[in-house]
């Protein structure tokens, strides 16, 4: 359990999944320019992508002091600024988190594990981080 906060009406719990499948689903935004990998840049297969499992296990996910830490691998199609991306992803994590949960997101980092185009893949080891 990543987070707990007991109510007077209850307890509200809050799973490393949750948070993963609000990062899943801000993602899929950005459709074909960006793809969730591991940290060494392997996207996984299509019924992975679908049961969000695998995929959630390649994410950081932590609570810290301060609120939410979390990293991302990505891969981004080739031509994509990255810069832009990036941060436009972060900003989407950020505001779906805290409008889901209620939770503040201390840091978002997105690392760039690679660029992808249609026949070959480009290593790389970018981090953005907000």
């Amino acid at each position: 359990m990543l987070y707990k906060l007991e109510t007077s009406t209850g307890s509200i719990s809050i799973t490393k999944t949750v948070i993963g499948r609000i990062v899943i689903q801000s993602v899929k935004k950005f459709r074909d320019k960006v793809m969730i990998s591991n940290r060494k840049g392997k996207v996984p297969g299509l019924v992975k992508k679908i049961s969000g499992g695998d995929v959630i296990n390649n994410m950081d996910i932590t609570m810290g002091e301060n609120g939410l830490d979390l990293r991302i691998y990505v891969v981004i199609n080739f031509g994509t600024s990255i810069g832009r991306v990036t941060n436009s992803l972060i900003e989407e994590i950020h505001t779906r988190i805290k409008e889901f949960t209620g939770i503040e997101a201390n840091s978002v980092a997105v690392v760039v594990t690679g660029m992808i185009s249609k026949q070959q893949m480009t290593r790389r080891n970018i981090e953005v981080k907000k």
